[in-house]
């Protein structure tokens, strides 16, 4: 062998071994990466913050590989990049979605509690409710970032329309639901409504745009009656009733523990007991300030209990049971004995006749489309108590339903096949291929783009035109006609839809799109929240896109 050969193959030998050395390389590159990718699963879904070390993730890594050592920021890219892998699904899940989007906009504050590094101390987050192809009611965080970071002009709107144009929703938006606090700028709104229905094509009505949170009307109701008791009496009442520390806290508990003061003063606990005797209590004054919060918080409270502690809020069980709130309030206003409750009854039910005449449209038309009430509690309400300088609201809500479903029913309208001429093309080979879709590739006939598409007025006329079509009656009147359900109080409306979704193929996705639409923010326990909705401690030191990817993340399915 010369050295030729030996130099040919030392290179060959070289080149094999730097082969192998790079496969090696991006071996180990890989297990690293999977590594990150489960690390920041777990950031992600137990809420840890991925910027500094944490023992739950330390621990984990240190069991399955003892001598890893954690790099924090490439923990953090891991949980970026993931995020944006999750956010391209869900948004052509949203686009390619069949049912439309309520956007929710929330304001988030820090606890007063939190110790440590304080980076940001209020949040906005914007959320999409909808039904998805199971009919479950699903919220997905869309955006989650620190007000600061924002540097928007009206902060309401902006936050929104930043999330439709980062998602591409704009025709899938149909309403929104805001806080109850503040001027929120109708006309904003009203404006920020026919920028969507332009730029997504979207036709939104304006009555039912716009939507406001149940939690919070309770809330501010309970706050007008809570405002005249003082901390100095709250603080008596904690002593007397053996209450836990003075802190800030969820309304029904309030509600729970003045109610134990009054029950207690009503069998003269405090008066005959010697135990009592060393503590101040409260006077006849104040007595009838406690007593006025319980009797109509009370009220607030038996209806809040139904609705947010329910295993299916959907938007059909908000009428009757408001309804009932409604009764129950001028009930205890007719019933007044004194100044106090007089005056603080009438407070609280002009701000809940105001949220009531509001909300009327779009709860009064979730409730017809709930099977086990249709038309026959909305009547038998009007009947009772409501009519309009139009009519009865009753015959509104029908009339709204029926340019719904007119609508619905005419998006769903497509050109039929046309079937080719016999006389010209007399094989039978080729109608045969016609009918069973058998035709070869090259032989179909090129697409031309459709001219009439964009001819607004030609569009209209075929919605018009195509809603106006009455050949059989309409599934809307068939619903209508057919009994009402007996009465079950656990019954899942959107379930109830799915299943009849064959029969009513066009009403079944007007439900679907009505029901989905949440009539509060807070659920359970955070529906009793007596002042701020606080965000989770763990985001307050982190920079702003790792805050948006952590919260979004965690509130997406395993994509």
């Amino acid at each position: 062998m010369d050295d030729a050969d030996l130099a040919s193959g030392s290179s060959s030998d070289m080149k094999r071994k730097q082969k192998l050395d790079d496969s090696v390389d991006d071996g180990a590159l890989e297990e690293e990466k999977r590594r990150y990718r489960s690390m920041a699963k777990v950031a992600i879904g137990y809420g840890i913050n991925p910027s500094v070390e944490n023992s739950v993730i330390t621990d984990m890594v240190h069991t399955v590989c003892p001598d890893f050592s954690l790099d924090t920021s490439k923990l953090k890219t891991a949980v970026l990049e993931m995020h944006e892998e999750g956010k391209d699904k869900v948004k052509k899940m949203l686009k390619d979605g069949q049912g439309k989007l309520t956007l929710c906009y929330e304001w988030f504050w820090t606890s007063d509690d939190i110790d440590g590094p304080i980076l940001n101390a209020d949040f906005i987050g914007i959320s999409a409710y909808f039904a998805d192809e199971n009919w479950k009611m699903k919220k997905w965080i869309l955006g989650y970032h620190p007000r600061e970071s924002l540097r928007v002009k009206d902060i309401y709107v902006d936050s929104i329309k930043n999330v439709i144009l980062d998602y591409e929703v704009e025709s899938k938006v149909s309403t929104l639901l805001m806080p109850n606090y503040g001027d929120l700028g109708v006309e904003a709104f009203d404006a920020f409504r026919k920028w969507i229905e332009e730029k997504g094509k979207n036709p939104i009505d304006s009555r039912v745009f716009l939507i406001y949170c149940c939690s919070d009307i309770f809330r501010l109701m309970v706050d007008d009656m809570f405002k005249d008791i003082n901390i100095w009496l709250m603080e008596r009442v904690r002593m007397l009733v053996g209450w836990g520390r003075m802190v800030p806290t969820n309304w029904d508990v309030t509600l729970y523990n003045l109610q134990k003061a009054v029950d207690m003063e009503a069998k003269n606990v405090f008066e005959e007991e010697e135990d009592y005797q060393d503590y101040e209590q409260p006077s006849d004054e104040e007595w009838i300030k406690i007593k006025t919060f319980c009797k109509l918080a009370g009220c607030i409270y038996k209806v809040a209990k139904e609705l947010f502690d329910g295993e299916y809020p959907t938007s059909n069980v908000y009428f009757h049971l408001l309804a009932e709130l409604k009764v129950m309030l001028n009930k205890e206003l007719k019933n007044g004995d004194n100044d106090y409750f007089l005056c603080k009854a009438k407070e609280i039910l002009e701000r809940f006749d105001k949220y009531w005449n509001d909300m009327f449209l779009v709860l009064a038309t979730a409730s017809v489309l709930d099977p086990r009430f249709k038309m026959k509690y909305l009547e038998f309400y009007c009947s009772k108590n409501e009519v309009s300088d139009e009519g009865s609201k009753a015959e509104t809500v029908v009339d709204y339903l029926r340019s719904l479903y007119a609508r619905y029913a005419a998006s769903d309208i497509s050109p039929l096949p046309k079937c080719p001429d016999a006389s010209m093309n007399p094989n039978p080979s080729g109608l045969f291929k016609y009918l069973f879709d058998e035709e070869d590739e090259e032989e179909k006939e090129e697409k031309k783009p459709d001219g009439y598409k964009d001819f607004v007025l030609f569009q209209e006329f075929l919605m018009f035109e195509g809603s106006s079509r009455e050949f059989q009656e309409s599934e809307l009147d068939s619903y209508l006609k057919e009994p009402v359900m007996e009465w079950k109080k656990d019954f899942n409306a959107l379930e109830w839809w799915r299943e009849e979704n064959s029969k009513y193929p066009i009403l079944s996705r007007v439900a679907r799109d009505i029901l989905s639409i949440p009539i509060s923010r807070g659920t359970s326990h955070r529906a009793y929240v007596a002042d701020k909705r606080e965000c989770p401690d763990f985001i307050v030191s982190m920079e702003a896109k790792l805050v948006n990817a952590m919260m979004c993340s965690e509130s997406w399915p395993r994509l």
